[in-house]
């Protein structure tokens, strides 16, 4: 693919270089990483930034930005305005799971629940490593909008160094669908996030939510 830049593949910077996330992203950017996004200074040239930090960092670095393509990552209370507005000069993707199997499992929602028959009951359970502090986790954010629902149910554990998993539960009289996407290395988010950059780094200036 070729960058808005003119490069074969884009060159990719990525704030919360140093998370656990983060360090994998880099790791797995290889050649095309041209460094941190740190909190101050100037940023290294890039056609992507992966965001990878927090809500309050994600609000920071917007200013700072001219133009380059932005990858969100974080979740929690994301500055929406801000988001919108830098998204009329450039392309920014929110992406609360960078797996392939989830945006498969959003598919399989927005199918299956307008097929539900009258009274059937939705509930998402989401688990993660002890250290994950927003709740519910953005994965499960994302799979009740799919729901179409406004009124679902969550449940939230937070236990041990579980990756990731989220479960949604489709249950009626005598019997219940149990949808289920577990993460079970780390890296596959990595993987994800240089996927998603590559595709951003084409895109046309807009607000998405692959």
């Amino acid at each position: 693919m070729t960058s808005p830049l003119g490069q074969t593949t884009p060159k990719i910077a990525v704030h919360g270089a140093t998370g656990r996330l983060g360090r994998l992203i880099v790791h797995e950017a290889g050649e095309r990483y041209t460094g941190p996004v740190e909190r101050d200074g100037f940023l290294p040239p890039c056609d992507v930034v992966i965001d990878v930090s927090s809500a309050d960092g994600l609000a920071a670095l917007l200013p700072r930005l001219s133009g380059q393509a932005l990858l969100v990552g974080t979740t929690g209370d994301l500055p929406a305005d801000a988001l919108a507005a830098y998204a009329e000069r450039a392309p920014v993707a929110v992406v609360p799971n960078f797996s392939v199997g989830v945006p498969m499992l959003v598919e399989i929602l927005e199918r299956v629940v307008p097929q539900l028959p009258p009274g059937w009951s939705i509930e998402v359970v989401e688990a993660h490593h002890q250290h994950k502090q927003d709740a519910p986790s953005g994965t499960a954010k994302r799979l009740i909008r799919a729901t179409g629902r406004d009124d679902v149910p969550w449940h939230s554990i937070r236990a041990g160094d579980t990756v990731g998993e989220h479960t949604v539960w489709l249950a009626g009289p005598g019997e219940r669908l149990e949808l289920k996407h577990v993460a079970t290395r780390r890296e596959v988010f990595a993987i994800g996030a240089i996927r998603h950059a590559v595709w951003l780094a084409t895109q046309a200036p807009g607000l998405y939510r692959p």
